[in-house]
């Protein structure tokens, strides 16, 4: 692990986009179990049960997964800026993470249509986006200094 900080936080955009993956597969899980437990509960089908929590998530998830390409390349170029060895200017991830924003805006549109195609574009698009996402955070904390505890997170939250 590094001691370099950069100050930027725009990584916290690329962190949201795993916590609003996992979040929707704990609430699929819940009404997936709750159906099973309470038969009397079903008033859908299959494919419902696990567009209801992508609906209910709707415009914050939407949100995290537009901006993560653009958060993965102004934090990228910020480690490169503060002198980091980890080189800012690979555009594989930003652009894998639009391929990934392409198939979660079509797929949501396709589910709004009725189209079932669009539940596993949807699906597709969030599942990669959250491995870039992932997969970048992880190459981060090797070249860079973050808060591995909530007083180091308070901390670089309350300065400038």
């Amino acid at each position: 692990m590094s001691e370099l900080r950069v100050d930027s936080r725009w990584w916290y955009w690329v962190a949201a986009v795993p916590l609003v993956t996992a979040f929707w597969l704990v609430t699929s899980a819940w009404m997936f179990v709750v159906v099973q437990v309470v038969p009397e509960a079903v008033v859908a089908d299959a494919g419902d049960l696990l567009s209801l929590p992508a609906l209910a998530l709707g415009v914050p998830a939407l949100a995290a997964f537009l901006v993560l390409p653009l958060a993965l390349w102004m934090d990228a170029h910020a480690i490169d800026a503060a002198g980091g060895d980890w080189p800012g200017d690979d555009p594989t991830a930003p652009g894998i993470a639009v391929l990934a924003d392409a198939l979660v805006v079509a797929g949501s549109v396709l589910l709004f249509r009725g189209a079932t195609l669009g539940g596993v574009a949807v699906v597709a698009g969030a599942a990669l986006g959250t491995w870039v996402a992932v997969r970048y955070l992880r190459d981060r904390r090797d070249h860079v200094a973050m808060p591995a505890s909530f007083w180091e997170w308070r901390d670089e939250l309350s300065a400038n």
